[in-house]
């Protein structure tokens, strides 16, 4: 008697975002976890200009290429967030029998066309769509105007993927902390040598109205150790460094860390972090870092990465964006109030949990879908 082997659970995931890709890929891992038999494939369109290394970039004309990465992964389920469903892409999912789950689908294009309000065109476009999942009840009407029975929509809220906050010696923060005492701490993360002065002089000018405020500065790249120290001493900074003593004493107005190692600890210890970049490079912190470890956040108008985070933080009241350089110090004093810096704190914890709702429920969705063992 001839055994057939049972190909293994294949989930194609597709997003076209950086924080599309990232819960995507946190629902699938921690999928396969549960059932390690999972296997799955990412993509993204290639006018989202991902460049990851376990993510396909698929071209949306011409989709010979899509095609034969179809073919080659011969996925039993399709999730899809974000981009665009009128697209070549979508199309593909029209040509096998192969179920699609909507996660938060950018429809807005879709009901522009005049074409689609044919019932047999509605019908036929929709026909691979077995579940979606709305972030909003009022997407919920959208979606049933397309044709989608009630009972194949569900909430789920935001899709955001989860963050795993860097941990620190609790004996070394609650020392460092008990040195500090009442002292207000702002810590600038990877500020870009472009910064530094900008930074230090927003320091100078903020203490005024923030007295004993003590600056934690990360620095983006090492060898702009010697510019800070040339700036610091032309602006009569007391300064110390992690790397020639292990904490700040009681007359530290600046204390630069030595790397990125000890990041988790200075999030618990600020009250307030700026995120360096985005006043030049855009090349941003993940502001949920931040978040998660209770310090609010402030930063420029250039946030490139991680943008999708930084929008929900600035749409809920998490962070504080700003468009001069000049105005940093003067929000800083603003911010700096406990009352304030407690209320910023709250929204920003809130933002980082509201991804779990729908990392949970997708999660279980996928292995009842497949009918994986939980």
């Amino acid at each position: 008697m001839m055994v057939t082997l049972r190909q293994k659970p294949n989930v194609w995931a597709h997003a076209s975002t950086t924080a599309g890709v990232d819960a995507l890929r946190e629902v699938l891992i921690r999928a396969e976890i549960i059932e390690p038999s999972l296997t799955y494939r990412i993509s993204v369109p290639a006018i989202s200009e991902i460049n990851e290394s376990d993510v396909t970039v698929l071209q949306d004309t011409g989709s010979k290429s899509a095609q034969n990465f179809l073919k080659d992964i011969s996925p039993d389920l399709c999730l899809w967030t974000g981009d665009n469903l009128d697209t070549p892409l979508f199309s593909l999912n029209h040509h096998v029998s192969r179920p699609v789950a909507l996660i938060n689908p950018n429809i807005k294009t879709l009901l522009g066309r005049p074409w689609i309000w044919r019932k047999t065109v509605m019908r036929q476009f929709l026909r691979p769509v077995c579940y979606s999942f709305a972030e909003r009840l009022e997407d919920v009407n959208d979606l049933r105007s397309l044709g989608l029975a009630a009972k194949k929509i569900e909430v789920i809220g935001p899709l955001l993927s989860g963050v795993v906050a860097p941990a620190c010696d609790e004996a070394e923060r609650d020392h460092i902390g008990e040195i500090l005492a009442a002292r207000p701490v702002w810590f600038a993360h990877k500020v870009p040598l472009l910064e530094i002065r900008m930074v230090l002089e927003s320091f100078v000018e903020a203490q005024r109205n923030a007295h004993r405020l003590l600056l934690i500065l990360d620095l983006e790249d090492r060898f702009s150790v010697s510019t800070f120290n040339e700036i610091s001493l032309a602006l009569n900074l007391i300064s110390q460094s992690r790397s020639e003593v292990v904490k700040p004493d009681p007359s530290t107005q600046v204390f630069l860390t030595d790397g990125s190692s000890d990041v988790g600890l200075w999030y618990r210890l600020a009250s307030i972090s700026y995120m360096g970049g985005s006043f030049t490079s855009g090349k941003v912190p993940n502001p949920l870092v931040a978040a998660a470890l209770g310090s609010s956040v402030i930063h420029g108008p250039k946030v490139n990465v991680f943008k999708e985070l930084y929008v929900r933080m600035m749409e809920r009241g998490a962070s504080v964006a700003l468009e001069r350089e000049k105005d940093l110090s003067s929000k800083l004093a603003v911010l700096m109030a406990p009352d304030q810096c407690a209320e910023m704190a709250k929204k920003g914890w809130q933002v980082v949990s509201d991804g779990a709702v729908a990392i949970d429920r997708l999660v279980d969705f996928i292995l009842d879908k497949m009918n994986l063992e939980k």
